[in-house]
């Protein structure tokens, strides 16, 4: 986490170093939410067609599943996941201050690159010292597999959308910022090396608001599209920080599916992000 903050703080004070960019942050807000919501509403269709076909229509313990979660959902447990994002907003509000009033000058060169190494060997470390992933594996129905692949063709299907609408940007482009599923400080990064930093900005906003999404809404989601929905629209968080809101919201028995469905996920950011980008 330590690594995570200070990537974005130094993404901070480069976008607060361009005023160009301070001055289209409106804009750029604005499109990071149209594909936020586009890739959402997607996610949660393409993840309520895999639960029907999953779960039998009448399964009774099912509804009793949804009906508990969504009881147990509380604003206390809220405030305690979303203590996280504050923390973001105010590592990348406090360097885009900084960034803005000439705090860029004294930043090393390539320091965003060697954050990056760093952040990549820090999650290399975390998934190959938890001995529990394997345990958990082994309680997932079959069916429940396909999700990783669910999230990403509705996310794809989301940004394809965006694409139509907003034609500014090429279609590759928003591909790339769509496929970082909620993993705002990879791949922001992976994009601004390779794109530049308005195209990671947008990335960066994106995906904080996938993340704040699936904390806010997940009841929302629960109740218009099933237990699966909070999974496919946390994206590559959902072993890790949106996971307690899952537990709560959609029910103890869909840990395992989320921590499979987010390692996957989180594993292919760094293929995609950057093969999208080359593109």
């Amino acid at each position: 986490m330590i690594s995570i903050w200070l990537m974005l703080f130094i993404i901070g004070i480069e976008v607060g170093s361009n005023k160009v960019l301070v001055d289209s942050l409106g804009q750029l807000g604005a499109e990071a939410l149209l594909l936020t919501v586009l890739t959402t509403l997607c996610c949660c269709i393409a993840s309520l067609v895999l639960w029907r076909r999953v779960q039998p229509k009448e399964d009774k313990q099912s509804k009793r599943v949804e009906r508990s979660g969504t009881r147990r959902f509380t604003l206390r447990g809220l405030w305690i996941t979303m203590q996280e994002s504050i923390v973001i907003f105010v590592c990348f509000s406090g360097g885009c201050v900084l960034g803005y009033l000439g705090a860029d000058a004294y930043l090393p060169s390539r320091a965003s690159f060697y954050c990056l190494c760093l952040l990549l060997i820090c999650v290399g470390l975390s998934v190959g010292q938890n001995e529990e992933l394997r345990n958990n594996f082994r309680h997932i129905k079959k069916g429940y597999i396909l999700m990783p692949i669910i999230t990403i063709i509705g996310t794809w299907i989301g940004a394809l959308f965006t694409a139509m609408l907003l034609t500014s940007r090429s279609i590759s482009e928003w591909l790339a910022v769509s496929s970082g599923f909620g993993y705002y400080s990879l791949s922001s990064m992976l994009i601004t090396e390779v794109k530049g930093i308005e195209l990671g900005t947008v990335a960066l906003m994106y995906n904080v608001m996938r993340e704040i999404t699936a904390l806010l809404l997940a009841p929302m989601l629960l109740r218009m599209f099933g237990p699966l929905a909070p999974i496919s629209i946390g994206g590559a968080t959902t072993a890790d920080t949106t996971l307690p809101t899952i537990s709560r919201v959609s029910g103890a028995q869909f840990v395992p599916v989320a921590i499979f469905h987010g390692l996957v996920v989180d594993l292919s950011v760094p293929i995609l992000v950057p093969f999208f980008c080359a593109l």
